[in-house]
């Protein structure tokens, strides 16, 4: 067998116990949860004892992200650390408070159902006894008594066994009553145990981490969760009367951690940390010329073959995900602490919490397309309040006090333009007709061919109350010098190339109760007779 040198001999003799001691077992506290629209990160804290060297914290959630993984320590120097998804190593586990609940409960237990087990064996042995008497009389020989006793034996065996009878039919009822009694019992050490062992062997499905540590203090360790999120909503109330809108806005959070995050302390963050952080590569653009080629007979040129001299196919830019855009913020990350701690189950709920109020004063008017609808419609326009934006989510739309319909908010900056509809205007009357229609051939030398065309829009207000209404129609536009586009309105619209639309016009103005507001629209376009207007 071999040996250790002297001098290693003496080391591990002379070595404290303190260097192969078993980690210290000591379960992390979930303390707060930022939540991102698409992601969680989730913060547990530890105290670390004076003295403890190795510290073992169990329990962390199955599949934890050692890249996301950070731990930082307040009065302890971290060294170490691992993450085990596996088998642990033993460590020195003292027995808590609630274990020792548990144990007391399972001896008490366990002693009650040896008592009433104990009654239950005295029950059944006056049930044998009864039985030997029964059988003692039964089997009695009276062969030998003399004739002048017989009848008094008789008697005497006749009371024996029907009094031992009556104490076996007695004992049968306390046994078959214990029997019954036990039962609970049983049931009572059943649970007992089952209580203990969640205590003593919990889930395995879990990941653990092992720190070597240095000082006493608290250590921080934070993870990052995919299966979590959350989304905004509102509820955008319109005071007509008043001229103003308020917007409740809620959030619901969800989260599949694997964990239940029971009286954390909540907050929400607008950033996105699981999508892209960094803009577009621009990529050079290649052109090249030479000879026309000739098109194909009988069918169009592929478009691949007209866009052969584009960027080429090896240094095409990735697309960006779909919708990604859609809920980029503009501006810095805003995030909000929820009052109060929460409760938020795995995978099994979408929590909904009410964030605050935002009110801003908006402009009311009714807005008409006669083009396409048969009524106004009615719409708010202002600017948003505050210093953080609107994000992206569903709206109920109220109006003094009644629900009129449903929205999709955009992602709307701080302080930027905020408009919504608030649903039809019955009342206010919308028709549009082309009366006349004209195309022909003009001039006998330039063969230019002409087309002119007449609307005419009608507004009625029906609604018993003055409306400031904003009509919207358009008129064809061009970009080539050939083609020629002109148009009169009367009256003269207010806003020409409207939202910045080529060709859009509006016109603003108060429709009285009962009035009837009339619009003339003229367009005339000219283009070369060899052209077809498309």
């Amino acid at each position: 067998m071999p040996r250790l040198p002297l001098f290693a001999s003496l080391c591990l003799a002379c070595a404290p116990a303190a260097l192969f001691a078993a980690p210290a077992e000591i379960p992390a506290t979930l303390s707060t949860v930022t939540l991102f629209p698409e992601g969680a990160q989730v913060t547990r804290s530890v105290t670390v004892p004076a003295g403890v060297t190795e510290v073992l914290v169990p329990d962390l959630p199955d599949g934890t992200d050692p890249a996301s993984l950070r731990v930082m320590g307040e009065g302890v120097e971290i060294g170490a650390v691992t993450l085990m998804d596996a088998r642990e190593p033993a460590a020195e586990r003292a027995p808590s408070a609630e274990v020792s609940a548990a144990r007391a409960a399972l001896e008490a237990a366990r002693a009650d159902l040896a008592a009433q087990q104990d009654k239950l064996a005295a029950l059944r042995a006056k049930i044998t006894a009864a039985e030997a008497e029964a059988d003692f009389f039964t089997a009695l020989d009276t062969s030998n008594t003399p004739p002048d006793k017989v009848t008094a034996l008789a008697r005497t065996v006749s009371e024996g066994v029907f009094a031992a009878e009556q104490a076996r039919i007695a004992a049968r009822a306390e046994v078959r009553a214990a029997e019954a009694a036990l039962k609970p019992a049983k049931e009572a050490v059943a649970r007992a145990k089952q209580a203990l062992d969640a205590l003593q062997n919990p889930k395995k499905d879990s990941d653990s981490l092992l720190l070597t540590v240095s000082g006493a203090g608290r250590v921080t360790v934070t993870t990052f969760v995919a299966e979590a999120g959350w989304a905004p909503s509102y509820d955008a109330r319109l005071d007509s009367a008043a001229g103003s809108l308020a917007l409740d806005r809620f959030v619901s959070v969800h989260q599949a951690s694997g964990e239940d995050w029971r009286g954390v302390a909540l907050v929400l963050s607008t950033a996105r940390p699981s999508e892209r952080t960094d803009p577009s590569q621009m990529w050079s653009d290649l052109r090249r010329i030479g000879p026309a080629e000739p098109p194909m007979v009988g069918m169009a040129a592929p478009k691949a073959a007209m866009d052969s001299y584009a960027v080429p196919v090896a240094e095409a830019a990735p697309a960006p995900a779909a919708g990604r855009m859609a809920m980029e913020l503009q501006g810095e990350t805003v995030t909000y602490t929820y009052p109060g701690a929460v409760d938020i189950r795995d995978g099994v709920e979408n929590l909904r919490l009410k964030l605050d109020r935002i009110e801003t004063p908006v402009k009311l008017l009714a807005e008409a397309v006669p083009m396409f609808d048969e009524t106004a419609y009615r719409v708010v326009e202002g600017r948003t309040a505050g210093a953080e934006p609107i994000l992206p989510g569903p709206a109920v739309l109220w109006l003094d006090g009644a629900v009129v319909g449903a929205a999709d908010l955009p992602l709307i900056a701080a302080g930027d333009r905020l408009r919504l509809g608030f649903g039809a205007i019955d009342g206010l009357r919308l028709k549009r007709v082309i009366p006349q229609t004209n195309e022909g051939d003009r001039g006998l030398i330039t063969k230019s061919n002409e087309r002119t065309e007449t609307a005419e829009i009608t507004v009625e207000n029906l609604t018993g109350k003055p409306w400031a209404l904003r009509v919207i129609d358009r008129v064809p536009y061009a970009e080539q010098e050939d083609l020629q586009i002109t148009h009169a309105a009367t009256p003269p619209a207010t806003t020409t190339d409207y939202d910045d639309m080529r060709g859009v016009l509006a016109w603003e103005f108060d429709l009285a109760a009962g009035a009837t507001q009339a619009i003339r629209l003229d367009t005339k376009m000219r283009w070369p007779a060899d052209q077809v207007l498309q």
